[in-house]
């Protein structure tokens, strides 16, 4: 049948055979949502004026996959099976092992242009310049680039993270620069797949 049930605790959709099994058709309940109201998320925070525009543009949509990668913080980090699931759905491949995100250095190394998260502490038209060079985004628009590049600076919650430790890392001499590690601590009951 069609998604077209409504959760009544969180307004999530549904198809109606995902109801508990002991529901009526009528006043359907869900547990894969909320569970049946237990779980109560705040609503998403408003997009940022520069995405809503970006959205009512066709080009961005139709590379908005080269736009996230453009400007992603990090790499997906991965060992794919040689095989792709075959089959009429959407196309899928396998993942051996744990899907992981590569930071990469803080600084790029000496002669190579900067990337992902490093971008982030540069002056924002130089890196949108570096953004727009890089191999893949050669179609991508220099303003789109330049007001999303914008938007994320000013609202994604580490980018005042990586300016700092850019500005720690100017501070100390260039042979402190080598081993620098940067550790991730989770608290006890923290699920690392949800950070």
């Amino acid at each position: 049948g069609p998604l077209n049930v409504e959760c009544p605790n969180c307004h999530a959709m549904h198809f109606l055979c995902e109801k508990h099994a002991d529901s009526p058709q009528r006043n359907p309940r869900f547990g894969m949502c909320c569970l049946q109201g237990q779980v109560n998320l705040p609503p998403f925070p408003a997009w940022p004026p520069e995405l809503w525009q970006a959205y009512t543009d066709q080009t961005f949509i139709s590379k908005i996959h080269q736009y996230n990668s453009a400007l992603a913080f990090t790499s997906v980090g991965i060992n794919i099976k040689d095989r792709t699931l075959q089959g009429s759905g959407p196309n899928a491949f396998c993942i051996h092992g744990s899907l992981h995100h590569l930071m990469g250095s803080l600084m790029p190394p000496e002669g190579q242009q900067p990337s992902y998260a490093q971008l982030y502490v540069y002056d924002p038209e130089e890196a949108t310049n570096i953004h727009a060079t890089r191999p893949g985004n050669e179609g991508l628009d220099h303003r789109i680039l330049r007001e999303l590049h914008d938007m994320l600076y000013r609202c994604h919650p580490y980018t005042p993270l990586y300016k700092q430790a850019y500005q720690i890392m100017q501070e100390k001499p260039q042979e402190q620069h080598m081993d620098v590690r940067v550790c991730i601590h989770f608290q006890q009951g923290t699920d690392g797949r949800r950070i």
